[in-house]
């Protein structure tokens, strides 16, 4: 594994720096390879937070046995990828409270993986997601080209939109946005010039994933 040290800014660091600071991100890549496998996050020495990335055919026992000892709190965090889309899959344990993980899983475009539009709870039993603890985004640009989620989606048990909330007319003031439901969706469609059909639903992928 490469070491790579970075402070909390993300700015890469040498190892005496580091450990002079009170808080500071320890990388590991693996060899020869630009591959993230691993971010320590430290604090008077001490690692209070894991994300780990698991790559195919690892084994999640054993690395669940690695974290633990290490952290008993972590993120393990796997990565697929569907036509257009990445989909990760994060379980978070927090071993001091609950041996049992937060289960996620959001989706992000291919070409902005910086942004996600969907993300939902995972329930640990059924392995279905909670519908109603879905959450998706759309993006556009402000005036000042800034990217930023100008509709946040809310939705019912059932999947149907709950709610979705308009920041265009006025993306800086709350007191301005606009609410739709399911049933006023149509009127929102109307404002957007591109087909915004997934957010009416609580769907993990839009339909185009599927039929390619």
């Amino acid at each position: 594994m490469k070491k790579v040290y970075k402070n909390i800014f993300g700015e890469i660091i040498s190892k005496g720096t580091a450990v002079k600071q009170d808080e500071y991100h320890l990388y590991y890549y693996e060899k020869d390879s630009d591959l993230l496998k691993e971010i320590e996050f430290i604090s008077e020495d001490n690692i209070y937070n894991i994300n780990y990335f698991i790559s195919e055919g690892e084994d999640e026992n054993q690395v669940f046995d690695y974290l633990k000892e290490k952290s008993d709190f972590f993120d393990i965090e796997k990565r697929e990828f569907v036509n257009d889309f990445i989909i990760t899959t994060n379980k978070l344990y927090s071993l001091s409270v609950d041996d049992l993980p937060l289960i996620s899983r959001t989706v992000f475009k291919k070409d902005d993986p910086e942004n996600f539009i969907c993300s939902q709870v995972i329930d640990n039993e059924t392995h279905e997601p909670q519908l109603e603890r879905t959450i998706k985004c759309w993006y556009t640009n402000d005036k000042n080209g800034e990217k930023y989620a100008a509709i946040e989606c809310s939705y019912q048990e059932d999947g149907k939109l709950e709610l979705a909330v308009d920041k265009t007319p006025d993306p800086d003031h709350e007191e301005n946005w606009i609410q739709y439901d399911y049933d006023t969706f149509q009127d929102l469609q109307a404002q957007i010039p591109t087909d915004i059909s997934y957010y009416k639903t609580a769907t993990l992928l839009p339909k185009e994933s599927y039929q390619q």
